[in-house]
């Protein structure tokens, strides 16, 4: 099951990528023509915090039930070197996609109670932005792009 999660999840994070970089795409082209939120922006915008919601919970799998590599992090605790793939996986990838998670939600709650499309679209840069450079300082780029 390790192995087919991992895959999945591999291949899942251009998914979440591809919609971020939609979400903001949409929202800048909307900021710049003058578009009512709902053409484009809000629909990339859900895309992206489900898409995001579908990575944690395969990557919260991993980490909780089937990756040997986390398990070993739970059994030793602090004890690892800060520049291991254990110690990456263990403390800093969990942490910054968790923040990326709250972080893309509480986003959605903050731009719908924005009362004009400017200012959402205006907020949705930023927040989606910031969300997505989450993202991406989280992926462990040196491992193999796509795993088959």
């Amino acid at each position: 099951m390790y192995g087919v999660v991992l895959l999945l999840h591999g291949v899942w994070r251009w998914v979440v990528l591809f919609a971020g970089a939609a979400a903001l795409a949409t929202a800048a082209l909307g900021l710049a023509n003058r578009a009512p939120w709902q053409t484009g922006a809000g629909r990339f915008a859900r895309l992206f915090g489900i898409a995001l919601d579908v990575q944690v919970l395969m990557g919260a799998s991993l980490y909780l039930l089937f990756s040997p590599l986390t398990n070993d992090v739970q059994r030793v605790g602090g004890a690892l070197a800060p520049d291991s793939d254990a110690h990456f996986f263990g403390a800093r990838h969990a942490l910054l996609m968790t923040c990326a998670f709250v972080l893309v939600h509480v986003s959605a709650v903050l731009i719908r109670r924005t009362a004009s499309d400017a200012a959402k679209h205006r907020r949705a840069l930023l927040l989606y932005g910031v969300t997505l450079l989450l993202v991406l300082a989280g992926i462990p780029w040196w491992r193999p792009l796509a795993r088959f």
